[in-house]
């Protein structure tokens, strides 16, 4: 960390210009307002013209004309300077979100308060946990591992026994306010990390658009390179621990277990008292909601692979074509003036076979065959069980199924839509469910995951059959 390092970092560092800048707090009071206190990821552009609108009115107010310019010029020297990101989505006019370099203004700033106090034994505690946890992984034998177990339940025995006898200690306001300082904190930063992560997605999603603008090699070639790009996501450290998170984030029972210890967090009196707003409420649904843009980046891919190969197949068969016509246009020409020479075809490295219809042989009378038309009996016997065994799968009725158990949960399993219905058509049944899973946009196939439900064959005998895991999520 250099003198001439700071130097050029404060010229180049979008999240240093930001806080240099003249209009520093207007800019930084403003996202705040809108994005962090209203708990919202992204913005319409004529929303937000209009939030910035009302917030220059005030300010001009109170500093005496002290920001002239319109809102929409404010606009957009702060996408042009890198502190919001431009971008359109579903919607036709433009969409703004925080970048992660104005994320981490923001949160620099928020340490920068003052607060009530600081939970230092929590966050020693954590440590210890971690350090804990990663020793017990990586450096203890299996012996070692089995002995910090036993000794950990001796423990756990002790604490229940001290419960039973009335002797065990409860979290005073103190250390329950601690403890929610830290899990804020922690809730807060997870959310930023959120918006860097997506950041350092896109610019591999944008190096694959590059790679699919620029190559012109073959097909083969082209989707090696965008393959390689994706496995590079999934598989990267970053990658891994994301799709981790996302996968617990979006298992049915710990987001259920996660909103009933909210919401028993709120029923204390001191949680109450501490945090009015209730700012944990809705944490989940931020998480889901950050975590939804960072898996449409990825989800971006594919789009972009299906885009190359159907522009790539239209190239290749106007070339096709061209070609096609200018055969055409050269049989045109030549009608007039029949080639004289036997061998009036050439293609310059090919070997074509012409097959004309002078080259085939003379018509030759065939003998006459004569078959034996009498047919010996024989007995036949036809097996008419297997009749039995067709049946009709009604998608229809499998989606109600789906529906109807959405209507009591957010999200549902395929073992659980078995479980509770049945399957009593056997395979034929499951693979109903999987057509009903590919044509829902609210479905997902993990294909790393699986689960074993029971169905009925027609012999009436039941089966386990193990199944990737399917999850239905509520429209």
């Amino acid at each position: 960390m250099t003198y001439d390092y700071l130097k050029a970092l404060k010229k180049s560092h979008q999240t240093l210009r930001l806080l240099c800048s003249d209009n520093f707090a207007m800019s930084l009071s403003f996202f705040h307002a809108v994005f962090v206190e209203a708990r919202r990821s992204s913005i319409l552009q004529s929303e937000l013209v209009r939030y910035l609108e009302d917030y220059l009115f005030i300010l001009n107010e109170q500093e005496d004309g002290a920001f002239p310019k319109a809102a929409q010029e404010y606009l957009n020297d702060f996408a042009n300077s890198g502190y919001l990101r431009k971008y359109y989505g579903d919607a036709e006019e433009p969409i703004y979100d925080l970048t992660p370099h104005t994320q981490k203004a923001l949160e620099w700033i928020e340490s920068l308060q003052k607060r009530e106090f600081i939970g230092s034994r929590s966050r020693f505690n954590l440590i210890f946990e971690l350090i804990e946890e990663l020793a017990f992984e990586t450096e203890l034998d299996d012996e070692a591992r089995i002995e910090k177990l036993e000794a950990k339940k001796r423990e756990i025995d002790a604490q229940i026994e001290a419960i039973r006898s009335k002797t065990a200690l409860r979290f005073d306001e103190s250390r329950v306010k601690e403890q929610y300082m830290q899990i804020e904190e922690i809730a807060r930063a997870l959310k930023y990390d959120f918006a860097e992560i997506e950041y350092n997605f896109r610019e591999l999603n944008t190096r694959a658009m590059e790679t699919i603008a620029m190559r012109e090699d073959a097909k083969a070639e082209v989707l090696g390179s965008i393959f390689v790009i994706e496995d590079e996501i999934r598989e990267s450290d970053q990658g891994k621990s994301f799709f981790a998170f996302w996968q617990l984030l979006t298992d049915m029972e710990r987001s259920t277990k996660l909103s009933e210890m909210i919401e028993k967090l709120y029923a204390l009196e001191s949680v109450r008292r501490f945090d009015p707003q209730r700012r944990l409420k809705n944490l989940k649904y931020e998480l889901l909601g950050s975590g939804e843009k960072i898996v449409t980046v990825t989800g971006r891919l594919i789009e972009q692979l299906r885009r190359f190969i159907d522009d790539r197949v239209w190239v290749e068969n106007r070339r096709i074509l061209e070609l096609c016509r200018t055969i055409e246009k050269q049989a045109l020409e030549c009608k007039e003036s029949m080639p004289k020479s036997r061998t009036f075809t050439a293609l310059p490295g090919a070997k074509v076979t012409i097959s004309s219809i002078a080259d085939k042989r003379l018509y030759r009378l065939r003998s006459d065959t004569h078959f034996e038309a009498r047919i010996e009996p024989k007995a036949a016997t036809i097996d008419l069980e297997s009749f039995l065994h067709q049946c009709y799968v009604d998608e229809a009725l499998l989606k109600r199924r789906i529906d109807t158990l959405l209507q009591e949960r957010v999200q549902c399993t395929l073992g659980e839509v078995v479980a509770h219905y049945g399957a009593d058509k056997g395979i034929a049944e499951l693979i109903g469910y999987y057509t009903v899973a590919k044509s829902r946009s609210t479905a997902r196939i993990e294909k790393e995951v699986y689960e074993v439900v029971e169905v009925k064959d027609f012999d009436g005998n039941f089966k386990k059959v193990r199944i990737p895991k399917t999850v239905f999520t509520r429209e």
